[in-house]
């Protein structure tokens, strides 16, 4: 592993000798000058992994030494050493650029500590922002992918499609009932994708008629089930049936796999199913095969889909370690608000993604704004406030389904607020989207009630970087009702908040943290746990 390098500035020999002395002790490599000029030069000509430079220095100072450099190379960490104290303040160099801020004199292993802590955070940093690249490329191929799955099944319910085709298949060969069964060759069973009046049931592979054919490829067409050796009673028997004639037909991919079994049973009016009915139904399989293949390939989209954007979402989160697990949680509130209001399957999807990438824009953010440990300066606070709309710039380059286009603008709209004074655009309540709006109840709630690196505060006290007790941050979201939060939407968070907390009570809350108000709201559900 190469050694990082470090550049030293400083107008005093001595100064440039110990802290030269120092950095090799501590096996970094090393470079000293005497001015800021001599500084730019040789970071022209060779990479630094970090500088220390004094401040007081003739011609060029450390602070304007430091502007030169961001502006071709703003990722080069900066250590300012100083012994005028009293002219420049910590605030002051870091406000400026700087990583750190060392007065002299210092001790080794004062320096030692702050160049650990340095190149740490920027490992974590470059880290992270690998892992994005490498989960972006892979998203996009995922989206080439989705632009056509997920566009079909917008427009066709394929498991609506199975019942629907399998009624067919009912009706055409008068049979009494017909049943598509899935091979699960792993498993060794076949089980029952559809099946018409009966509860789905798995059988092995081999065992009965319909576990024969799967076995075997052969069709099946009989007269009475019953003169069959392998033919198995048990389920006349369990549903109170007679199986008289079979029609048993195996289903093929397109590598030439088996991968399901059609069996219709009780052809009304006649003791069998005649060639007719054969021909039909061989025909007809061929075209539920293609259904399964595309119905599966769907799910493992949709499935590889929602990995993805998981993956995506827990990286930006996982950028501070205090953000871990932000999005999952806003996602999963977010849903049960939806669910409470009485969402369909289709809008609770939106929510969803919604949730999953609201806060996306994060990405475009500086490292040194979203990892701060405190309070924001107005510049930086500016800067945070900017991920909404660099939320809605990213998803909009997405090729998302019909039904998420709205995506982008839900997500880039989860800071506004009801009473027209959010942020990015102090939207009025009736121009934020309600999947917002139920969003923003999420994410504050699970800001309130997480560690941050900044103090929380109510309407009349500034509290700790710890959760917020949540008693007053219950008490602090039904206050803002009206003013940041839909009242509809609080009113639907509250009925849900016993659930949301006994989620994740043991994991994300600690059982002391959240049982006083469970047992308080929903009592029940605190015994079920326990």
């Amino acid at each position: 592993m190469n050694k990082k390098s470090i550049l030293i500035v400083d107008d005093d020999l001595e100064t440039r000798e110990v802290l030269g002395n120092i950095v090799q002790s501590l096996e970094y490599e090393c470079k000293v000058t005497e001015n800021g000029q001599n500084a730019l030069h040789l970071i022209r000509q060779d990479k630094f992994d970090l500088i220390i430079s004094d401040i007081h220095m003739p011609g060029m100072d450390g602070l304007k030494l430091l502007r030169e450099v961001q502006r071709t190379n703003d990722d080069i960490p900066f250590i300012m050493i100083t012994g005028y104290s009293k002219d420049y303040s910590f605030d002051d160099v870091i406000e400026a650029g700087a990583n750190d801020f060392i007065n002299k004199p210092f001790t080794v292993c004062e320096l030692k500590i702050k160049l650990n802590r340095i190149f740490k955070e920027r490992q974590l940093a470059l880290q992270n922002k690998q892992l994005l690249e490498e989960q972006i490329s892979i998203n996009k191929q995922l989206l080439t992918l989705q632009e056509i799955a997920l566009d079909l099944t917008s427009e066709l319910d394929f498991d609506r499609l199975f019942e629907l085709i399998i009624g067919r298949v009912t009706k055409v060969l008068k049979g009494e009932r017909t049943s598509l069964y899935l091979i699960d060759w792993d498993r060794q069973e076949i089980w029952t994708k559809v099946a018409e009046h009966v509860d789905i049931f798995h059988l092995p592979i081999g065992e009965g008629i319909s576990g024969r054919v799967a076995k075997t490829g052969e069709i099946v067409n009989v007269d009475d089930a019953r003169d069959l050796p392998y033919f198995n009673p048990d389920f006349d028997v369990k549903h109170n049936f007679r199986t008289k004639s079979v029609l048993c037909i195996p289903l093929y991919n397109r590598a030439n796999e088996r991968i399901a079994v059609v069996q219709v049973m009780n052809k009304i009016g006649e003791h069998r199913f005649n060639e007719n009915d054969v021909s039909f139904l061989k025909a007809l399989t061929s075209q539920i095969a293609i259904a399964l293949e595309n119905s599966q390939l769907v799910k493992e989209v949709r499935l590889s889909f929602e990995s993805a954007v998981r993956t995506l979402s827990a990286t930006v989160d996982a950028k501070h370690h205090l953000t871990a697990g932000h999005s999952e949680r806003v996602t999963e509130y977010s849903l049960m608000i939806a669910e409470e209001m009485g969402f369909d399957e289709d809008e609770l999807e939106v929510i969803k993604y919604a949730g999953l990438l609201h806060d996306i824009g994060k990405i475009g953010i500086s490292d040194k704004v979203l990892l701060k440990y405190g309070a924001f300066t107005p510049e930086e606070r500016a800067e945070m406030n900017t991920h909404p709309v660099l939320s809605r710039s990213i998803l909009e380059n997405f090729r998302f389904p019909k039904l998420l286009r709205e995506v982008p603008l839900i997500a880039s709209c989860h800071h506004e607020k009801v009473n027209g004074k959010g942020y990015p655009d102090g939207l009025p309540k009736e121009d934020i989207p309600l999947y917002s709006r139920i969003i923003a109840v999420a994410d504050v709630f699970d800001a309130l009630t997480s560690p941050r690196d900044y103090p929380k505060y109510t309407n009349d006290e500034v509290l700790n970087t710890e959760p917020m007790p949540l008693d007053k941050a219950i008490s602090l979201m039904k206050d803002e009702a009206g003013a940041h939060f839909d009242p509809h939407v609080i009113e639907a968070f509250l009925k849900c908040l016993p659930r949301a907390l006994i989620k994740y009570r043991g994991s994300h809350f600690p059982p002391k943290y959240v049982d006083d108000t469970i047992r308080n709201l929903a009592p029940e559900l605190l015994s079920q746990t326990l």
